[in-house]
C-alpha cells in the first residue's frame, strides 16, 4: 500500500468522525482531490471484499470508518463512553424526544447550565435552533441520527435514562 493510501486509512481510523476529501488531502499534503477520492474508494472496496468487520462509509460530511452494523450490538460493551458528558447527553435526549422544543422549556427542565449544553450541541452540529420570538425552537439534525446511528428516537432516550 502506498504512503498516501496508508495515511488516509490511519486518518479515518483515528478521527472518529467523518473527514472530507479536503481534510484528507491536507493530511496527506496532496492537492489532488481526485486522487484522494479514488484512494478512499479503493480502501472502501478492499474492506468490503475481505468481508471485514470494518466499513468505510460516505456521509454528508465526508468519509468515516465504522464497525459493520450487524456486529455493533455484540460489541457495544467494548465501546468507550461517548465524548459527550452525561448531563449534555441527557439534554440532547430531551431535545430529541420532545422536538420541536423551545429552548426556554429545555432550560426550565434542565436548569441554567442548559444554555452551555445547547451551545455545545449546536457547535457539534447535533442540534439546530430557529429563532422564535425571544427563544429558539430546537430540533436534532441529520448528523445527530448519523452520529448515534439512531432510527428510533425513543430507543435513544431509553439508553440515556431520562
Amino acid at each position: 500500500m502506498n504512503e498516501i493510501k496508508s495515511l488516509i486509512e490511519a486518518a479515518l481510523f483515528v478521527s472518529g468522525r467523518p473527514l472530507s476529501v479536503e481534510e484528507l488531502a491536507k493530511t496527506c499534503s496532496s492537492g489532488n482531490l481526485g486522487l484522494i477520492r479514488s484512494y478512499v474508494e479503493e480502501l472502501s472496496k478492499e474492506y468490503e471484499n475481505r468481508n471485514s468487520g470494518i466499513v468505510i462509509q460516505k456521509t454528508e460530511e465526508g468519509y468515516i470508518m465504522r464497525v459493520k452494523r450487524d456486529l455493533e450490538e455484540r460489541l457495544m460493551h467494548l465501546i468507550p463512553e461517548t465524548d459527550i458528558p452525561p448531563p449534555i447527553l441527557k439534554t440532547l435526549a430531551l431535545i430529541a424526544y420532545e422536538q420541536p422544543i423551545k429552548q426556554s422549556e429545555v432550560v426550565k427542565e434542565r436548569g441554567n447550565r442548559a444554555y452551555s449544553y445547547i451551545r455545545f450541541l449546536r457547535e457539534r452540529g447535533l442540534v439546530e435552533g430557529k429563532k422564535c420570538g425571544r427563544t429558539r425552537v430546537l430540533t436534532v439534525t441529520p448528523k445527530f441520527r448519523d452520529y448515534f446511528r439512531i432510527e428510533d428516537l425513543k430507543e435513544f432516550v431509553k439508553k440515556c435514562n431520562i
